[in-house]
């Protein structure tokens, strides 16, 4: 697979997951446009598959107004703990072993020189994945295979609702499966690639956008 179709679909994946605001609902469609043309080079099977199910999430709020839209991500996410989007939940449940997780997850992104500028926690879902996007490719996705169980748990959840999300959690789990990495990784080295990015896939530019990190003054 591509590295431009991995990084981007990480991004698109992660904005399709964020709380559905009116910028989110009046781009949705543009944004899906603008990243089907970045993975046209891709073999067929993965381009087919990839904008099908991430399409099909796009197309399900066809005719939902903006208010169904973001109550249908509210009931979703927010008031639903077999569906929430924190992977240490997901992975831990409420194990005390949660806070020393989280903790752990804080310091990785610390020790790239990224800094969270949310006051989301550094499981929630979006956040991963955009980090993923602009992280060293395999140790990314090794990132992510270390909540596999989460991950499977949320698609499962998310199957159950018929939630649109859960086209979203299938390609996630379907990159997963064609990685040939079957390990989590817990230690992250520093995103070397993050400095090389396009700007269309995002690095920096899209994470302040997103208001979810940024790089330390004085590092680069």
């Amino acid at each position: 697979m591509k590295e431009i179709t991995l990084r981007s679909s990480w991004m698109l994946f992660s904005q399709l997951l964020q709380y559905p605001d009116a910028t989110w609902q009046e781009t949705s469609d543009d944004m899906y446009v603008d990243w089907c043309h970045l993975i046209q080079e891709e073999n067929e099977e993965v381009r087919d598959t990839l904008q099908t199910l991430a399409g099909d999430c796009i197309a399900s709020f066809a005719g939902m107004d903006a208010e169904a839209i973001t109550s249908a991500y509210v009931k979703t996410f927010d008031f639903n703990k077999k569906s929430n989007l924190y992977l240490t939940y997901g992975q831990l449940g409420e194990d005390r072993e949660r806070g020393p997780a989280l903790l752990r997850l804080k310091q990785l992104y610390e020790e790239e020189d990224m800094i969270m500028d949310t006051d989301e926690l550094p499981d929630f879902l979006p956040l991963v994945l955009e980090y993923v996007a602009v992280a060293e490719m395999d140790r990314g996705i090794g990132l992510l295979v270390s909540f596999r169980k989460a991950l499977e748990q949320l698609q499962s959840a998310l199957d159950k609702q018929n939630s649109p999300y859960r086209y979203v959690m299938e390609a996630i789990l379907w990159i997963l499966d064609h990685s040939g990495i079957t390990e989590g990784l817990i230690e992250i080295s520093a995103p070397a690639a993050c400095g090389s990015m396009p700007s269309a896939q995002g690095c920096g530019p899209m994470w302040a956008a997103a208001g979810y990190g940024q790089v330390k003054e004085g590092t680069s």
